[in-house]
C-alpha cells in the first residue's frame, strides 16, 4: 500500500504530478494547496520532484506523521497544526448510545444514497451549497477540494420526497484510504441527519474493501504526544490564538462532533522547505480566508448593530 498523501492530495493515473499552488509573497514561497500524484510516486520521488518544481521553497499542510518524518529527515521543517479523525473500516462502526439514538431518529426523515456527478447533479450540488448552514459566512478556501472533480464521490441524505438534507464529498487519498472533502448540511435539515449519513458512508466504503476513512482535520486540537514531546513556540502560539478567537471558528465543537464516531486521532502536520514563522502562518490565514471569517464573526460578536442577527 502507498504511503498516505497529505489531506486533499490524490493518487491518479497521471504521468506527471499536477500541483495547485498559490504564492505567499512576503514569505517568498508557494503554498501547495492540493495535488494529483501518480500512483508510481514514492515519498522519495515526490520529495525530489517538489524540490525541483519549487526551488524558491514550498509549504503544504495535512501530512501524516510518517510523511512529515520523511521530509524532516531531508532538511524540511514540520509544524503540528491539528488532528484528523480516522475511522478504521476493518472494524464495525462503534455505535455509542447518543449516536444510536440519532440513527433511529434520522432514518425517519429519509435515506442515504450515492449520487454521481452528471450535469444535472452538478447543478443541484451547487444550488445545495448555497442553502447550507454556513453559506452566508465567508468561506474557508484551499483547505479542501471545493469543486467536484473526476474521481470525486458524493453521498447525500435525501428526504423521502427527494430533497437533499446533507451531503459528503470524498477523495481517494491512497490505495484503500478515503478522505472527506466537504461535509454539508441544509439549513432546514432536521436533527440527526449527519450521523445517519456518516454511518451509511462507513458501511459503503467498508463493503468496497477500503481500510480507512478520514473525517478530516480538526485544526488546533493537539493532545499531548505519547512520547511526551511538548509543543514548540509556534504551535503554542497557534493554540493560544485559536482558543482566544474560538467565537470565529469553533474547533472544539467540530472535535466533539467527530469524536462521536470513536475515531483514531492522528496528528496532522504542516511541512515546509523553509523555516516556519509567524509571518508564514499569518499569510496562510489570510490566503485561506480565516481572517475574512474572523472579521465577519467579530462584527457579529461585538457589533451586532452593523449586521442583522
Amino acid at each position: 500500500m502507498h504511503d498516505l498523501l497529505p489531506l486533499s492530495w490524490t493518487r491518479t493515473a497521471c504521468i506527471r504530478p499536477v500541483y495547485r499552488d498559490i504564492p505567499l509573497p512576503l514569505s517568498r514561497i508557494r503554498w501547495i494547496t492540493c495535488a494529483d500524484i501518480p500512483h508510481a510516486f514514492s515519498l522519495r520521488t515526490l520529495y525530489e520532484d517538489l524540490v525541483q518544481a519549487y526551488p524558491a521553497g514550498f509549504v503544504f499542510r495535512g501530512c501524516t506523521p510518517a510523511m512529515a518524518d520523511y521530509f524532516l529527515d531531508r532538511s524540511c521543517r514540520i509544524l503540528r497544526t491539528g488532528s484528523e479523525a480516522v475511522l478504521d473500516l476493518r472494524k464495525a462502526a462503534p455505535v455509542r448510545k447518543t449516536v444510536a439514538g440519532s440513527l433511529a431518529r434520522g432514518k425517519r426523515h429519509g435515506y442515504v444514497e450515492e449520487v454521481f456527478f452528471n450535469d444535472e447533479n452538478l447543478h443541484r450540488f451547487e444550488q445545495f451549497r448555497h442553502e447550507t448552514q454556513h453559506a452566508a459566512k465567508p468561506q474557508l478556501m484551499h483547505l479542501f477540494r471545493q469543486e467536484p472533480y473526476p474521481g470525486c464521490r458524493l453521498f447525500v441524505f435525501r428526504s423521502f420526497s427527494g430533497k437533499w438534507y446533507a451531503a459528503i464529498t470524498l477523495s481517494s487519498r491512497g490505495e484503500r484510504a478515503m478522505h472527506t472533502e466537504l461535509m454539508l448540511r441544509h439549513v432546514d435539515a432536521p436533527g440527526d441527519i449527519m450521523e445517519c449519513l456518516i454511518f451509511a458512508v462507513h458501511a459503503a466504503l467498508k463493503n468496497e474493501g477500503y481500510i480507512e476513512w478520514s473525517l478530516g482535520e480538526v485544526p488546533f486540537m493537539m493532545p499531548s504526544q505519547p512520547s511526551g514531546e511538548s509543543r514548540n513556540s509556534l504551535e503554542q502560539f497557534m493554540v493560544a490564538t485559536a482558543s482566544f478567537l474560538r467565537y470565529a471558528y469553533d474547533h472544539e465543537a467540530l472535535y466533539r462532533f467527530k469524536n462521536k464516531f470513536a475515531p483514531i486521532w492522528r496528528p496532522v502536520m504542516l511541512c515546509t522547505s523553509r523555516n516556519p514563522s509567524v509571518l508564514m502562518l499569518t499569510e496562510l490565514a489570510v490566503s485561506m480566508g480565516y481572517t475574512d471569517l474572523l472579521a465577519y464573526q467579530s462584527l457579529r460578536q461585538f457589533g451586532r448593530w452593523f449586521l442583522p442577527a
